[in-house]
């Protein structure tokens, strides 16, 4: 599961790297990223659903060391399940059948069943995605790494 964001480096802030270059330039990229992502990750924290704070847990960020590329994952092996939905609401549209016997059975079920409808997606990176402004939050990470330099 991948959701991609796009910066916009253009006026007083392109100025300001061109006026920094090598590290401090590349200091400044990592703090403007490092800003959106743990910003994006918190949000999608607050939005997670949660039965056992499995997946809430699971939830990191990563950014790279020039600072140009962040990345926000869930860790669960459920994780994308849970985002994108199962069987008739998941992407394949198709009701969930078993491969292996004749039924599904789960703990908690009252009975076996032949087949389910699956789970309803719950997009929570997009509604946390959603709940932002990227553009702004890169650029507050940038000036004020640059503040804190007393740039």
């Amino acid at each position: 599961m991948e959701i991609k964001v796009n910066i916009k480096i253009e006026g007083k802030l392109l100025k300001a790297l061109l006026e920094n270059p090598g590290e401090v330039s590349r200091k400044m990229l990592w703090a403007g990223m490092t800003n959106l992502v743990e910003e994006i990750e918190a949000r999608a924290v607050k939005e997670v659903p949660v039965k056992t704070s499995n997946l809430m847990h699971s939830i990191t960020s990563n950014v790279s060391a020039d600072g140009k590329h962040g990345e926000i994952r869930a860790t669960a092996p459920y994780a994308e399940f849970v985002h994108r939905g199962t069987g008739l609401f998941g992407p394949f549209n198709q009701r969930i059948f078993p491969t292996v016997k004749k039924a599904l059975f789960w703990p908690g079920a009252s009975h076996p069943v032949k087949s389910i409808k699956g789970m309803k997606p719950n997009p929570f990176f997009t509604r946390a995605l959603q709940k932002t402004k990227p553009q702004q939050i890169f650029e507050a990470g940038v000036w004020g790494y640059l503040k804190m330099m007393g740039g």
